[in-house]
């Protein structure tokens, strides 16, 4: 962090010590506007805590070449406003997060489910699940919306925010989301994936979730948007090792409302996922993973 000039380390303590809590108190209308313009300026300024934490100072370009990719005809101002719409969404999640941490009740928010009496169905039968989602839209709100389900839920996340190269004010802010997640997964935590396999195989054994998302570099080679990748491993396996179901969810907001869409039983859920990015490419806010995931 030693990187940081003085005003930049101070906007940051700002940010996300007063600012986002204080866009999480007004009306939600209001407080989605506004984390919305909040975007747009860090769209404008290039502004990412992965881009200044870690001095990736290619995170922008690969974003942009990622949206190009996925929207072959868009001209060199429509690319860069996909590009500024992508910096919105990720303001927008940063936001929900803020809600949940000040105690907002989200699950009194709109929201329409699309495939949920088939997974409770299937549940009925086998009460252990792999959910598969991506940083994507309202993907963590998403998360905490599975309470719906009725079965313990828990949550996969990356250390990586407790990295000391990040400033203090975020990371303060990450471990205050997972610990506000924790009052709508049912029992369940957001626990760190590195070391704890043994632990997500036994509480899906027990009859539970686990969310992952797989959307990340690693060693599953397949097709996807249009290419072939190497996507993250680790949910396949800890589906084969549970032997538990994998099924795929997509969280976003329009009309006024959230919806939260599954993967049908029998779906390929890394085809799901890539589904809903081409439909709406401007909401993956990981698109800058999708050239280091590309095999040719």
């Amino acid at each position: 962090m030693s990187h940081l000039g003085w005003f930049q380390r101070q906007w940051i303590t700002w940010d996300y010590g007063i600012l986002l809590p204080l866009l999480a108190r007004l009306p939600l209308s209001w407080g989605r506007r506004l984390a919305g313009w909040r975007g747009l300026l860090y769209a404008k300024l290039q502004h990412d805590w992965r881009q200044f934490s870690f001095q990736d100072n290619d995170l922008y370009l690969r974003t942009e070449q990622a949206l190009h990719q996925l929207l072959p005809e868009a001209d060199t101002f429509a690319l860069k406003q996909a590009v500024a719409r992508r910096y919105q969404v990720y303001s927008i999640e940063e936001w929900e997060a803020a809600c949940t941490i000040i105690g907002r009740n989200i699950s009194r928010w709109p929201v329409v489910y699309e495939g949920l009496d088939d997974i409770l169905a299937l549940l009925q039968d086998n009460p252990r699940v792999v959910f598969l989602s991506a940083h994507f839209g309202s993907c963590v709100l998403g998360s905490l919306l599975l309470q719906r389900l009725g079965i313990p839920i828990l949550g996969m996340v990356s250390n990586i925010t407790e990295d000391p190269r990040i400033h203090p004010s975020i990371s303060c802010f990450f471990r205050k989301k997972y610990a506000a997640m924790a009052r709508y997964l049912n029992g369940g935590h957001a626990l760190d994936r590195e070391g704890n396999t043994t632990e997500f195989v036994r509480f899906l054994q027990q009859g539970g979730g686990v969310i992952i998302f797989g959307d990340l570099p690693g060693l599953h080679i397949r097709p996807f948007l249009g290419s072939t990748c190497g996507l993250a491993f680790g949910p396949l396996k800890l589906a084969r090792i549970a032997d538990a179901p994998l099924v795929a969810f997509v969280c976003e907001f329009s009309d006024g409302s959230y919806r939260l869409r599954f993967s049908s039983v029998g779906e390929d859920p890394h085809a799901f996922i890539d589904q809903a990015i081409r439909r709406n490419p401007c909401a993956w806010y990981a698109a800058d993973q999708l050239p280091l995931m590309q095999k040719n």
